[in-house]
């Protein structure tokens, strides 16, 4: 859990130089895959150099993508992402992840776990906020009642704790995020992105298994004005 295990983590982020062409494929990427989630809402934009405070923003009725989802090339660390809602107003620094595949000695190695960072674009360059954020888990696919304290990162071993606490039955950890919602907190709009890691705690500082970025929704649904 030491802060240097993100390293191996940013190393493949900033060698891959995120730019506009970039982010344009990744947005274009999550609107195929969750199209039905684009919405108008004259509230929620954002301005050309990347995400603003809603409040500043005036409404012109653009629509607007509020799901989002990764899925690594170089192993299996797939799910969906969308906005976070509480009493139905838009709660503008938290998301909601649902984890739909995953390495599979991910179940039988104690030694893995999950951890997510935050990340945004600052003068072309990727920045990395090296801090793991912490979330915290809800039953069912939105009930507001959280099963777990806040989190920095999620093992197999708390997985089962959990499970056991609540009488959620199954096995497995894909089973598990099936049945549960992750609430990430602190991405609001001074950030773009996620990444989501698995690492192996075995060695020092710790192995990245695998690894994958998304944007963070809301996301301004038209590509062009995007970038």
């Amino acid at each position: 859990m030491n802060t240097q295990t993100i390293t191996q983590g940013s190393n493949t982020l900033m060698e891959a130089k995120f730019g506009r062409v970039s982010m344009i494929l990744m947005l274009l990427a999550l609107l195929s895959a969750c199209g039905s989630k684009v919405t108008p809402r004259a509230a929620a934009l954002y301005s050309g150099s990347g995400p603003t405070n809603l409040s500043n923003i005036s409404p012109t009725g653009d629509g607007q993508a509020e799901c989002s989802m990764f899925d690594s090339t170089s192993t299996r660390l797939g799910g969906k992402v969308t906005t976070y809602y509480y009493n139905g107003v838009l709660q503008e620094d938290k998301v909601r992840v649902r984890v739909t595949s995953l390495v599979e000695a991910f179940d039988s190695n104690s030694n893995y776990y999950i951890q997510a960072f935050r990340w945004k674009v600052v003068g072309g360059s990727p920045s990395l906020d090296s801090t793991p954020l912490q979330f915290s888990f809800e039953k069912g696919s939105g009930s507001a009642s959280p099963i777990s304290a806040p989190l920095s990162s999620i093992s197999g071993t708390t997985i089962a704790r959990i499970r056991t606490e609540h009488s959620l039955g199954g096995s497995g950890a894909v089973d598990f995020f099936n049945k549960t919602t992750m609430v990430v907190s602190g991405v609001d709009y001074n950030w773009q992105a996620m990444k989501v890691v698995v690492y192996d705690g075995s060695a020092t500082p710790a192995k990245v298994i695998g690894q994958a970025d998304f944007l963070l929704p809301v996301i301004q649904a038209n590509p062009n004005r995007y970038a």
